[in-house]
Order: structure tokens, then C-alpha cells, then sequence
């Protein structure tokens, strides 16, 4: 029992995900490279590079076409999560008149873990209110080539991830007091004035995070399960030209799967595994080149950066 507790202790989750929660990228990047993601945690987080910082440039001008989201001034951890629920609820209304929503925040009880994500992109087509909702994520490419499988593989997963945590809402398995005592969350704490004004302006007049909670839980229970096809679409970076897109088909088991071996290096019940040595070429890129062993052996393969 000792050991067990000291490993639940030292674990990577324990020490760095702690009242926080996983992140979707904490899932996706585990799946990318094991090591590189220990590295991360370890050493910090690399400087973001070119590519990514103009990636981030586009989702937040695709963002800003279609939504503009509720940005108040937050007091209080309660503040925080009572502001992710209402921006869920702008969006998920958005989705349901328009058709469309992007950055859609999500948190969700998946595989014994507390998980968290924004989504790109929502789709309902239009007249039809009563269609699944297709969940899409755009993908900027530095050169006008489609990405490798590793690379596809890696953004499947994204999108499935999303679509494990919606479908999950939208059954409404959701455990509000884990919810409450994991996040170290106050329910009953009144939250800030300027929150409560806009959540009023919104037509949900919340006093609390509970009744936060509650106007998010009425929108999620009258959504529909997402569309069990889903979308990533590439294109360039220089000039958002139109590159490809890769439609494929919801894998529960598959997702579970990836979810629990991710599990098993964040909660420390085995160690984190270098990438295989036909993806070496990744460590092409990688900061921690220099100090992982794996680099050393070459690989086939050039640079390919997404952002």
C-alpha cells in the first residue's frame, strides 16, 4: 500500500496535473512521444517555434470570423470555470442557430481522469437541427505537402478525444461533486460581480458555480451525440490555401485505448517509452535532442512541421 502511495505521489499526473486535469495536448503529445513529453514536464516547455506561433495566429482569426467570446475579468478559481460554462453555452446556441461554432471549451470524466479541450470547430449542417454535429480541426502546414501517418494519426486522436469528452456530456455523465472536490472548487462561493452581470446579459443569471453548472447542463443534455465522422483539414501556412483534409471514422475502442496507455506513464505505473525507431525523424525537431539517447540513432526522413 506504501508503494502504491509513494507512486501515486511521485507520478507525473500527481505532480503536475494535480487540481488541474489533463489536457487533450497532454494526451496527443504523449501519443506523439512519451519521452518528449516527460522531458516537457521535466525540463519546461520549449519556446514556441515560428510555425506554432503562427499556427495559433489562425485559430484565433478563424475564432474571431464566427464568435466572440464572453472575456471578463476573473476573481476566483470558481470565476475561472463559471466563465468556461458560459462560453460553452454561448457557443453550443451559436452551434444550434447557426450551424457553427469554434474554440468550444469542454471538460469531461473520461478513463478515471479529469480532461480538458478546446475544440476548433462544430458543424451542423444548415436546415437541418436535428444532424450530429461534426467536430473538425484545421491544421496549418509550413510546407504545401499533406502530413505523415504519425502526423495524421497524432490529429485523429485530437478529434476523437473531443468526441469521447461531447459524447460523454451530452449523456450527461458528469460528476459534480468529484467535479467540485477535484478541481478544489468552493460550489457555493457567489462569484464575481462583473461575472454574474454578463451571465444575466446572456440570459443566465448564475449566482454560483452550481447554478453555472446547472444552465450547462440543460444546454449538453439537448445536444445530440457528435457525428461519428470527423475532420481534420491541412493547409498552408504562408497563404491559408487549401492543402487536403483526412475525414475518418469515430474509434471508441481505439481512443480508450490510447487514453489508458497514456495513463499508464502519467500515473507512473510504467515508464514513459522513446518513439519507435521508424518515427525517429521527429527528433529531427525536438528540443531535447541533444540530451535524449533516442536521437542519436538516425532515421530516414526529413523536417515536417504542422502548426
Amino acid at each position: 500500500m506504501t508503494q502504491k502511495r509513494n507512486r501515486i505521489v511521485d507520478s507525473l499526473l500527481h505532480r503536475y496535473r494535480r487540481n488541474r486535469g489533463l489536457t487533450v495536448t497532454d494526451i496527443t503529445a504523449t501519443e506523439w512521444c512519451e519521452k518528449k513529453m516527460e522531458y516537457t514536464l521535466l525540463c519546461g516547455k520549449p519556446e514556441k517555434t515560428k510555425a506554432m506561433k503562427a499556427g495559433s495566429i489562425r485559430h484565433e482569426a478563424l475564432e474571431e470570423e464566427v464568435i466572440k467570446k464572453v472575456k471578463v475579468h476573473v476573481a476566483s478559481a470558481e470565476d475561472v470555470w463559471a466563465l468556461k460554462f458560459l462560453n460553452f453555452i454561448v457557443g453550443a446556441n451559436q452551434l444550434l442557430f447557426d450551424g457553427l461554432t469554434r474554440e468550444l471549451p469542454l471538460v469531461g470524466f473520461a478513463e478515471g481522469v479529469w480532461m480538458v479541450g478546446i475544440i476548433d470547430e462544430i458543424r451542423i449542417p444548415k436546415g437541418q437541427s436535428d444532424a450530429y454535429p461534426m467536430l473538425v480541426d484545421t491544421k496549418t502546414r509550413v510546407r504545401a505537402s499533406l502530413p505523415s501517418e504519425p502526423q495524421r494519426r497524432n490529429g485523429r486522436l485530437q478529434l476523437m478525444c473531443y468526441k469521447h469528452l461531447w459524447d460523454s456530456l451530452v449523456d450527461d455523465d458528469f460528476p459534480s461533486r468529484q467535479f467540485f472536490e477535484f478541481f478544489s472548487l468552493n460550489p457555493n462561493r457567489i462569484l464575481s460581480a462583473e461575472i454574474r452581470e454578463n451571465t444575466a446579459k446572456c440570459g443566465f443569471p448564475a449566482e454560483t458555480l452550481t447554478d453555472m453548472l446547472r444552465y450547462s447542463r440543460n444546454t449538453w443534455c439537448m445536444l445530440p451525440p457528435a457525428h461519428e465522422q470527423l475532420l481534420l483539414r491541412y493547409e498552408l501556412q504562408e497563404d491559408q490555401s487549401f492543402l487536403g483534409e483526412d475525414q475518418f471514422d469515430y474509434d471508441l475502442d481505439w481512443v480508450k485505448g490510447q487514453i489508458k496507455s497514456s495513463l499508464e506513464v502519467w500515473r507512473g505505473e510504467r515508464e514513459a517509452n522513446y518513439t519507435p525507431e521508424d518515427e525517429r525523424w521527429k527528433c529531427r525537431s525536438c528540443k531535447f535532442a541533444s540530451e535524449c539517447p533516442a536521437s542519436n540513432s538516425g532515421s530516414p526522413g526529413g523536417k515536417d512541421t504542422e502548426g
